[in-house]
């Protein structure tokens, strides 16, 4: 959560007198008040409501008779008319708002309903400090500091678990949700093929009974890209029957296949495509360095996604560029989602190749050879590019232009430099949180808590498939390693992508 600027509030309250609503003024500080705004933005189809957390700047702009301590302490709301309700009458008004709530609204304005309400809201007033969730940097409201020296770990913990059992049947409705959304987008892409762009772009999606349950539960697909000739990560062992069936099918001519990183669904058929379409393999010097042995993958991953062979030779090491059919493309280093990462980028076409270089403009769950920290680099390079198609290497498309036909799912259509600010705009938040944690020497538990604010909706729209894939990978790819990835200290160049790692609540570095 970040301060709204005084010119952000003031649009927004002009936005309130255009359209009388109730401006609920929170305190975002406060994990119960931040689950309750959550509920309230859910049951608010007509928008009757305008939530904005309390700041000096929002206080000013909204109504003069407001004062930040008296807001901090309750809940205030500003009614259209212009009366300001305070506390356990502010929620009751605000209830009877909802065909939901409304019985709750209007018993709790009647004897004993009222006073019982009134005692139970005036004990979580008093505590307003003690139940807040100002760590590692999360609160950038008001007050930060007072709020540091007096909330507890123990408090900071029961009011985190407070927030998320109020948003729970929330989690759930958005894991189920995004499960339903997940099977749909699986079922219209299985064994579907993107001839785009007068056929110089082609994208396969890539199956198999065990690599199915990725996109199902975790909706990462699994693709095959050939562009101008060049086959790029032409995926993992137990994906080769579907790269071979597509291959019958299209019949593309490749002339060489290029590997971006070296992940196992990646790399796992260089050298097999190398010797069925006769092309010779292109990699970096550090991702043949990884291949040469591929270290042994942990059992799960290896019977999911299937342990990569070796990379044989013969192959060559990428310069700069890399030559296409129709012309040069540019090979440019971009570290951060593991050390040996590169793009391909188009300046004709402008159509950047990402691969794992971006992967959404959120994306909570790393593994662990990922260095934010360089990622960060990366995608301001990728900044400097005047990109107008990004490929991303699980087979999302992100274009405004008009010749890349509409896909449910697969074509999203933002501008792909608007995706990537966003990203970086997400890291930088993320490393703010993760530096400040640090420097006040709070466990990683609790940084991690800091980083996923019940406040923000992906924290807990997303919690449910990220704490799935926490379980499933026994660790391996979790929220923690996030947090990890942006305090990173080995020398060690190789990736440490197979290690497992579970973390004690008090563990500081990986």
């Amino acid at each position: 959560m970040g301060n709204q600027s005084l010119a952000e509030i003031a649009a927004t309250a002009d936005t309130h007198h255009a359209t009388p609503a109730y401006v609920v003024l929170y305190d975002g500080q406060c994990e119960i008040c931040q689950a309750y705004v959550s509920w309230l933005k859910t049951l608010d189809h007509e928008n009757k409501t305008m939530c904005l957390p309390i700041s000096t700047a929002a206080l000013s702009a909204c109504d003069s008779r407001l004062r930040i301590d008296e807001c901090l302490q309750q809940l205030h709301v500003v009614t259209p008319d212009g009366e300001i309700r305070v506390g356990w009458d502010a929620v009751t008004r605000l209830a009877r708002l909802f065909p939901s709530t409304r019985l709750i609204g209007i018993l709790g304005e009647w004897f004993p309903f009222r006073q019982m309400g009134r005692a139970c809201y005036g004990f979580v007033a008093r505590n307003r400090y003690s139940l807040s969730k100002c760590r590692g940097g999360a609160c950038q409201v008001a007050k930060p500091e007072t709020v540091r020296r007096q909330a507890k770990l123990s408090a900071f913990w029961s009011c985190y678990s407070l927030g998320f059992l109020i948003r729970l049947p929330l989690v759930l409705w958005a894991g189920m949700k995004s499960a339903a959304e997940r099977s749909r987008l699986f079922a219209r892409t299985y064994h579907r093929r993107l001839d785009l762009l007068n056929g110089k772009l082609t994208i396969f999606f890539l199956n198999g009974f065990l690599p199915n349950t990725v996109p199902l539960l975790f909706g990462e697909l699994f693709t095959t890209v050939v562009y101008d000739g060049v086959a790029i990560d032409p995926g993992s062992p137990k994906m080769r029957r579907s790269l071979a069936a597509h291959l019958r099918r299209a019949k593309p001519r490749i002339t060489k296949i290029v590997a971006t990183h070296a992940h196992e669904e990646h790399v796992g058929n260089l050298n097999w495509l190398s010797e069925l379409s006769s092309a010779p393999v292109w990699v970096s010097q550090m991702t043949a360095q990884f291949l040469t042995p591929f270290k042994k993958l942990p059992w799960v991953r290896a019977a999911i996604i299937g342990q990569p062979p070796n990379l044989k030779q013969p192959y060559y090491i990428l310069s700069d560029t890399v030559d296409a059919e129709s012309g040069k493309l540019l090979v440019l280093a971009t570290p951060g989602h593991c050390d040996d990462h590169i793009v391909l980028f188009d300046p004709r076409e402008k159509l950047l190749l990402a691969g794992d270089a971006f992967m959404g403009s959120y994306f909570a769950t790393p593994n662990p050879d990922v260095d934010s920290l360089k990622w960060l680099t990366s995608l301001e390079h990728l900044m400097e590019l005047d990109i107008e198609i990004l490929i991303e290497g699980h087979g999302h498309i992100h274009t405004l232009r008009a010749d890349v036909p509409d896909f449910p799912g697969v074509v999203i259509r933002q501008d792909p430099k608007v995706a990537i600010s966003q990203k970086l705009e997400y890291l930088r938040w993320l490393r703010a949180q993760i530096e400040a944690g640090f420097q006040e020497q709070l466990p990683v538990r609790v940084i991690e808590a800091s980083c996923f604010p019940w406040a923000r909706r992906t924290s807990w729209e997303s919690c449910a498939t990220d704490e799935c894939i926490r379980l499933l990978s026994l660790g391996h790819f979790s929220r923690t390693e996030l947090v990890r990835s942006f305090v990173r200290n080995t020398t060690d160049p190789l990736p440490t992508v197979y290690e497992v790692r579970i973390s004690a609540g008090n563990e500081r570095n990986s």
